[in-house]
């Protein structure tokens, strides 16, 4: 810890003092041991201090930030030239997640356009303060047009048909009952469809023992080309950087990244059956292990195997339980779903640009994707500003935060969930979340609060029935437990 510290505080200081250019070779010589480094805390078995680390946050207002990005997309496969200044995009690892989503969101617009001049001029300016990109250059929209009772259906169909060329062109959703063309269809759809897919009902998956997560199955229930279609659907999820329902471990992106599965991710998966590995292991003595009659035949996915197809019932000992342990994770993570991720990744990618995904780690592309746990409610309520005469003191707000503080933990999760659309929170954590909340115009004592989610702003009515609180209370939850907010059956 101590090392990466000094090298990245000494890279700090170069930057902070406009070195980068005048002592480019002492940049370049920071950034390759920071790099020795990071390959040394990535090797083991899980991350010896946390990726954070490495993230030099200077580099968003020290550099300049987007021509480094703008020539790295449109040079990256010339090899990298020391006499030249250092580009950080060559050094992920020191990338706050903020900037490599900037990479996404100038990639996206790069596909938009013919040209690097073309880049350029659609992009002439650079905001530090929130690494805002300027919208995007006109270009051609990929449309959906969407039933609500048939969504899944509808979705594969329409991707199945596409030019796949189309895929990275803005995403455009519409439902056939209501044509607007907002971005709130778009978080909507992808809410709503992922749902979908992520039950039992959709035959797609295999689930764990606890029934928490997801995985491919070894024996497929559905054509091949739907997991490549769901695969199209979660590359369009991260092109468009909307966050999705996506409760698949930790073994999903690695698989992406071509990282190799590990006891850790079985640990995830099915802690128990973890637990039994981590014990044949490290505790049982031979004695033991002989005694417990494990063979080479294992079931996984309601699948009988043999993970040594060379000796039918091979028994497990003390001299080949490693390589039982290591046969039994690569079967579950590796071989059995071996085509079905086959056309899942290639689906992905076929919307996803491989040197723009390579840029994250793991831990960092599942953050991504599908947000993340850390519901602080206390910045939530610091970060709400009010309108239309509503204020943090006017008693209704009083009564409506003492009403919410008052809520269990999945309640308020649901509150969210009305508010905003997603279900997780954004990776930049509740900060990100500004909620407006305005007296809703009309309303009754009979209304329901309403959100509108692209804005996340919460319709308030002026409840004056004694007492408040229990028919903000009752109002309040009935809208939560109807969804409410944009999407209505």
């Amino acid at each position: 810890m101590k090392q990466i510290l000094a090298f990245k505080n000494a890279l700090v200081f170069m930057l902070k003092n406009g070195l980068l250019k005048t002592h480019n070779p002492g940049v370049r010589y920071l950034l390759e041991a920071l790099k020795l480094l990071f390959k040394a805390n990535k090797s083991g078995k899980s991350y010896k201090v946390p990726l954070s680390t490495f993230y030099v946050e200077e580099i968003i207002t020290c550099t300049q930030l987007y021509q480094d990005i703008v020539v790295w997309l449109c040079f990256s496969e010339q090899k990298d030239d020391a006499t030249i200044s250092v580009n950080f995009c060559n050094y992920p690892f020191t990338l706050p997640l903020i900037c490599k989503l900037a990479v996404c969101r100038t990639f996206a617009i790069k596909e938009a356009c013919q040209t690097a001049h073309d880049l350029y001029k659609w992009c002439p300016a650079w905001q530090h303060e929130s690494l805002n990109l300027p919208d995007s250059p006109p270009a051609p929209v990929f449309q959906l047009i969407l039933r609500r009772h048939h969504l899944v259906e509808d979705t594969f169909r329409q991707l199945y048909a596409a030019d796949t060329e189309a895929f990275r062109r803005e995403l455009v959703v519409q439902f056939v009952d209501d044509r607007k063309d907002t971005n709130v269809n778009r978080r909507d759809f992808f809410l709503h469809v992922f749902e979908k897919l992520m039950t039992p009902q959709s035959d797609m998956f295999m689930h764990n023992e606890s029934q928490t997560l997801f995985w491919f199955p070894p024996k497929p229930k559905v054509p091949e080309k739907q997991y490549y279609l769901f695969g199209v659907l979660c590359g369009l999820a991260l092109y468009n950087l909307n966050i999705i329902y996506l409760p698949f471990p930790l073994i999903l992106f690695k698989k992406l990244l071509r990282a190799n599965p590990s006891l850790d991710d079985m640990k995830e998966f099915e802690p128990v059956m973890a637990q039994s590995f981590q014990c044949i292991l490290e505790e049982y003595t031979p004695e033991v292990i002989e005694s417990l009659n494990t063979t080479f035949t294992v079931s996984w996915g309601g699948e009988v195997v043999e993970l040594d197809p060379n000796e039918k019932g091979k028994p497990v000992t003390n001299s080949n339980k490693k390589e039982f342990v290591k046969a039994f994770i690569n079967y579950a993570f590796k071989t059995s779903v071996e085509r079905v991720f086959e056309a899942f990744e290639r689906g992905f990618f076929k919307v996803c640009d491989w040197k723009v995904v390579k840029l994250f780690q793991p831990q960092e592309l599942q953050d991504v994707m599908m947000g993340q746990e850390s519901w602080d409610w206390e910045v939530f309520k610091q970060n709400t500003v009010y309108e239309g005469g509503y204020h943090a003191d006017h008693p209704t707000i009083v009564a409506f935060w003492q009403v919410f503080e008052e809520l269990t933990e999945e309640q308020r999760k649901g509150f969210f969930l009305f508010l905003t659309g997603c279900s997780r929170v954004p990776f930049t954590g509740m900060k990100s979340i500004t909620m407006t909340i305005a007296v809703m115009l009309k309303g009754t004592e009979g209304h329901f609060p309403e959100a509108l989610t692209c804005h996340y702003l919460l319709y308030l009515p002026l409840y004056q029935r004694y007492p408040v609180e229990l028919t903000m209370r009752a109002r309040l939850l009935q809208a939560i437990n109807h969804n409410r907010g944009f999407w209505k059956e």
